[in-house]
């Protein structure tokens, strides 16, 4: 998941006069738009301005295109959203404002869902899902183990509860990207914050 990124590509015939990052940014929105499988060379011959010519031999052809791609997703999703539960220092509250992260983006002009979560059935790039997955769970763990050292939560719990965290992020951006209304997004988010806010320690 990640916040639109701004550039545009220039049709040209040569791989050195254009920008590569417009390119893989404009990529990145038709795969996550459509799916791996359902976005075709045309596809991305509109969105990105570049001839399929160039992206074979720029990017090893679509599916070498996708892994940049999801490659640069994954990097603007740690910037973006998973940084602040490694560097913060509130603990339960660093949690929060992650999940008022993640309400942000799924009402900001972006498709729905998430590149990675939603290539999972396929594992289009199975790198980038692995350290997607693992900077998810590690920064939620990071966060819930300030909240323990904080005395806000029990340390025997921080384990099970990143996973469980990590799990519900997984589904919600399933949820978002099935088409469901937005209102039972924000449902499911509301719920997820409940669920947060019961974990402190009561004094």
């Amino acid at each position: 998941m990640m916040q639109k990124a701004n550039g545009t590509a220039h049709r040209v015939g040569r791989p050195a006069l254009y920008d590569r990052e417009a390119v893989v940014s404009a990529a990145t929105l038709a795969f996550w738009e459509k799916g791996y499988s359902a976005t075709t060379l045309r596809d991305l011959e509109a969105a990105t301005g570049v001839d399929r010519s160039t992206l074979y031999n720029s990017f090893a052809g679509k599916k070498g295109l996708f892994r940049s791609c999801a490659t640069a997703y994954v990097d603007q999703a740690e910037e973006q959203l998973l940084e602040p539960l490694f560097d913060g220092t509130e603990g339960i509250a660093d949690i929060m404002e992650f999940i008022d992260r993640i309400g942000a983006i799924f009402e900001s002009d972006v498709p729905t869902g998430c590149l990675i979560v939603n290539d999972m059935g396929a594992v289009t790039d199975p790198d980038s899902t692995q350290r997607y997955l693992e900077r998810l769970e590690g920064g939620l763990r990071a966060a819930l183990d300030r909240a323990a050292i904080a005395g806000q939560l029990d340390p025997n719990l921080c384990e099970q509860r990143s996973r469980l965290l990590s799990a519900a992020v997984i589904g919600i951006n399933q949820v978002s990207h099935s088409g469901t209304d937005t209102v039972a997004t924000s449902d499911l988010l509301e719920g997820i914050r409940a669920e947060v806010s019961g974990w402190t320690v009561k004094s």
